[in-house]
């Protein structure tokens, strides 16, 4: 048999051999002692690393001995050609001498040694090779040959190291600020009709069935739920510009105080809960409702309604006779629109108790501070389904909150998603050390290891704790 088939035989039988336990130290049926066995990435390679002990190893004067580690990926994906050594007696390496074509090559052979009687004698091994995602939980084993032949028996496989190489970031997450009161509200706009110069609110005239019904809704929905408490309901109303603005004044007053009204008498508030205010006319939407029209002339009215008559109604006025043709329009389909009142309830949400938190992330996120969401996130195993799930929800229901931003990113980045949690991070301004070791991790995934080490070291700088973990890995 050549000698490169041997080699071939050997690393073949480890693959279908037992294993054994793992130790610090080994010895192995040839009396050499395996010490340090270890599986280490740095970046993008590999190294596998022990010490050879082979002081005792027996051997016989012309045998040979071949020990032949293997690197295996876990359930069989993938494996790697590690160099064997060659220990042999001081005749086998005579009769080699002499017949050099039955020898291993150096590119075959780590290294080949002459064993030596009543000395010390150690290999360092260390080999290094391009890392493959098949590696992270590779095992590192190895293989005797006791008599140089490619025979292997039965128990000469060896378990020397188990590797878990995927690089495990560590991420700072950030605790929300406490939220003492769970302050929201709800608004909307609603159109009422009014007949003409009356204040008087009529439920049954034209759409006011569908709008009083948009506006009560709203009120329902806070004030028939337990957990909320209504504060305060902001009512303001508006008038178009056409006609006086003293007519326009009193309108807008008196249909908001009707409205006031109603809401008092069906739901019995008292009048103090319920604030008032008014907008004689509403140049602000006609200015928005042209801005975004066709009207040919559309800047020539803008620019007259920014440096017309400073008097209101001589504006309103002298706007009709310049553009007749674009303030019929406006009157038909405009007008009616800036007729409307705008409505706000404010109120506060109750505080729950963790199992109730925990219930609600899943059915009723809304109703929840961030602070609660990550007191839920804390209850699960960091990295678990439903760990990153929290903090899922949590941005979707705070997207401009740079906290919620932060943990989004670092709940992507434990599963490996850095082009993912980048976005989140794209939103966040702050230059915090948790969000700079967010970015770096983001990088280290990537690959990009200059961008990484720059946002990592930042950091660092601001002495967080779990930077220094993933600057190791850089290093």
């Amino acid at each position: 048999m050549k000698r490169t088939n041997i080699l071939l035989f050997i690393i073949g039988v480890a693959a279908m051999s037992g294993i054994s336990d793992i130790y610090a130290q080994q010895v192995l049926q040839s009396g050499t002692v395996i010490r340090n066995a270890e599986i280490s990435r740095h970046r993008d390679s590999v190294t596998v690393s022990m010490q050879m002990d082979v002081t005792d190893t027996r051997i016989k004067s012309g045998g040979s001995l071949i020990l032949a580690p293997r690197l295996s990926g876990a359930d069989g994906k993938g494996s790697a050609y590690v160099p064997p050594v060659e220990l042999m007696g001081r005749k086998r390496r005579i009769y080699l001498q002499r017949n050099p074509e039955t020898a291993y090559t150096s590119d075959e052979m780590y290294r080949v040694i002459e064993k030596k009687r009543k000395e010390k004698q150690l290999v360092e091994y260390t080999v290094t090779m391009p890392y493959a995602s098949w590696m992270e939980h590779s095992r590192l084993q190895i293989v005797e040959d006791l008599c140089g032949c490619g025979k292997v028996e039965s128990g000469n496989l060896n378990e020397l190291a188990q590797a878990d190489l995927s690089f495990r970031p560590r991420l700072a997450y950030v605790v929300p600020e406490a939220e003492p009161v769970k302050a929201r509200e709800l608004s909307g706009k609603a159109f009422l009709d009014f007949r003409v110069n009356r204040t008087e609110i009529d439920p049954s005239y034209r759409q006011n069935p569908v709008e009083l019904k948009r506006i009560l809704a709203s009120i329902d929905t806070v004030k028939n739920d337990r957990d909320f408490t209504v504060t305060e309901i902001t009512i303001k109303g508006y008038a178009s510009p056409e006609g006086s603005y003293a007519v326009n004044k009193r309108l807008a007053e008196g249909r908001t105080e009707a409205l006031k009204k109603y809401i008092v008498d069906r739901y019995g508030f008292d009048k103090s809960v319920i604030r008032v205010e008014s907008e004689p006319e509403n140049w602000q939407g006609l200015v928005e409702y042209v801005s975004a029209s066709s009207l040919s002339d559309k800047e020539q009215i803008l620019d007259f309604i920014e440096n017309g008559p400073s008097d209101i109604d001589q504006k309103e006025k002298q706007m009709r006779t310049k553009f007749p043709a674009s303030y019929s329009v406006l009157l038909n389909d405009c007008y009616p629109g800036l007729r409307r009142t705008d409505y706000r309830i404010d109120y506060v949400i109750r505080r729950f108790r963790l199992e109730e938190a925990k219930a609600l992330v899943k059915t009723a996120p809304q109703r929840l501070s961030l602070e609660e969401m990550f007191a839920v996130a804390q209850t699960y195993e960091p990295g678990s389904e439903d760990f990153n799930q929290v903090f899922d929800v949590a941005v979707r229901m705070y997207p401009n909150d740079e906290t919620a931003n932060i943990n989004a990113a670092n709940a992507l980045l434990e599963q490996g998603r850095a082009e993912e949690a980048l976005k989140y991070l794209d939103k966040v301004k702050d230059s915090s050390p948790e969000a700079a070791n967010a970015r770096g991790v983001a990088y280290i995934l990537l690959k990009d290891y200059e961008k990484a080490g720059r946002y990592i070291g930042k950091a660092l700088e601001g002495h967080l704790e779990e930077a220094a973990h993933n600057m190791e890995f850089l290093k």
